[in-house]
């Protein structure tokens, strides 16, 4: 066996090759069918198809008892293509960011209670803000999760306040759930959000939300830098550029909205 075979999780493997049976012999097999695919027990691939199943990757067909994939594969496939969709979209507008205000830019998307950053463009300054794709940051104090939970649903909005833990992170921190809503009011109001040294001291991180073609936001673009460079530089000149980007970038999604009017989820 090679390194790479050597290094693979055997249960992990399994399971993934189960899965793959699907793209050749689906939609829906039997557990005598899986077994003959994989060559492996029945009782082996029983123990795959109820962890499968526990975790949503799986499912049994009632009427036959069959197995078939399951929808939380759906939800994951949707949102890679909408994660690679928006990278790929995104490109130009946040170099132009990055040539035109020299700061650090992110697209980041909401994931739960947290959100992501699924692509970054790094300042090129000795003292910047640095970041990696795939970092997390909480709504209620970040820049992206401050956006995107103001144009939210409202719905979904006082779902995730209401369970979220406002977790203090500098003197600057919303810690008060009814704070937290009328800062997100403001936000509306104004079209984006500013993280201005909630999370981390000297440093702030403007962000505007864009939309898809189902006019929901979807995502935010992010500028951030060390404190004193950004307000020296202009908070609502540097916000505005992020306005422009992120509309542009949502007519590039299908965004069917006109006249840069901000809309609720």
């Amino acid at each position: 066996m090679n390194n790479q075979s050597d290094s693979l999780v055997q249960s992990l493997d399994r399971g993934l090759q189960l899965l793959l049976v699907f793209e050749d012999q689906g939609p829906d097999l039997s557990l005598g069918q899986l077994s003959q695919a994989l060559d492996l027990p029945k009782s082996t691939v029983h123990r795959l198809i109820a962890t499968l199943c526990a975790r949503g990757f799986m499912e049994q067909v009632k009427s036959t008892g069959n197995y078939r994939l399951g929808l939380r594969l759906h939800g994951l496939g949707a949102r890679t293509v909408v994660a690679r969709t928006l990278t790929s979209e995104a490109e130009p507008f946040l170099r132009s960011l990055l040539e035109k205000h020299g700061e650090t830019v992110s697209i980041s998307v909401l994931d739960e209670d947290e959100t992501v950053i699924i692509d970054k463009m790094e300042s090129e300054l000795a003292m910047r803000v640095t970041s990696q794709i795939g970092k997390r940051n909480p709504v209620h104090c970040s820049g992206s999760g401050k956006v995107l939970l103001a144009f939210a649903h409202p719905d979904t909005r006082e779902k995730i306040i209401s369970r979220i833990a406002l977790t203090r992170h500098t003197d600057k921190t919303i810690t008060c759930r009814e704070a937290l809503r009328g800062h997100l009011e403001e936000i509306r109001k104004r079209g984006y959000a500013v993280d201005d040294e909630e999370i981390q001291e000297d440093q702030i991180c403007l962000s505007a939300p864009v939309w898809n073609h189902e006019a929901s936001a979807c995502a935010a673009i992010t500028i951030s830098g060390p404190a004193g460079r950004i307000r020296a530089k202009g908070l609502e000149a540097i916000a505005a550029s992020i306005v422009d980007a992120a509309w542009e970038l949502s007519g590039t999604l299908g965004a069917p909205i006109s006249g840069r009017e901000k809309k609720e989820g």
